[in-house]
């Protein structure tokens, strides 16, 4: 999928919205996540990321801002690796929910991640990261404050 020199990173949305809207708890370390990107990451992202961070920028902020913010989204994420969340990748998402007590959405992060064999960084602790790690997970699983 890349080459040796490029880790493969998953990011939670709150990652990107964090950065993008600076008055968010960790928005610096969000910011220094996202400008390693790509020299230094390479992201796979499920499809989903573009309306949960688009769709949370617009209500919270505006517009306007939803729109430099999907510029910056296209050029980070590379279409050939964006998994989209069609029927079937849902499908085998969901079992997730159960097995790391995640949320729905998050399933689908996780899931990206899982099959990428990518790391996955999120801002939620608690009810995200700290679940998948009592589960020990095949991947590194982090915390943007771990990161």
């Amino acid at each position: 999928m890349s080459s040796s020199s490029e880790k493969l990173l998953t990011l939670d949305a709150n990652v990107f919205v964090a950065a993008l809207k600076a008055d968010e708890p960790y928005s610096v370390e969000c910011s220094e996540i996202l400008s390693q990107v790509p020299r230094g990451f390479v992201l796979v992202e499920p499809s989903i990321v573009y309306v949960e961070v688009l769709g949370t920028l617009a209500r919270r902020v505006g517009v306007e801002l939803a729109e430099r913010a999907k510029a910056e989204l296209d050029r980070m994420v590379n279409p050939l690796l964006t998994v989209t969340c069609n029927r079937e990748f849902c499908l085998k998402a969901y079992d997730l929910c159960h097995e790391y007590n995640v949320y729905a959405v998050d399933s689908l992060y996780l899931k990206t991640a899982l099959e990428a064999e990518s790391t996955l960084v999120s801002l939620d602790k608690d009810d995200f990261v700290d679940r998948i790690l009592l589960k020990s997970p095949p991947i590194e699983v982090l915390h943007v404050s771990e990161f």
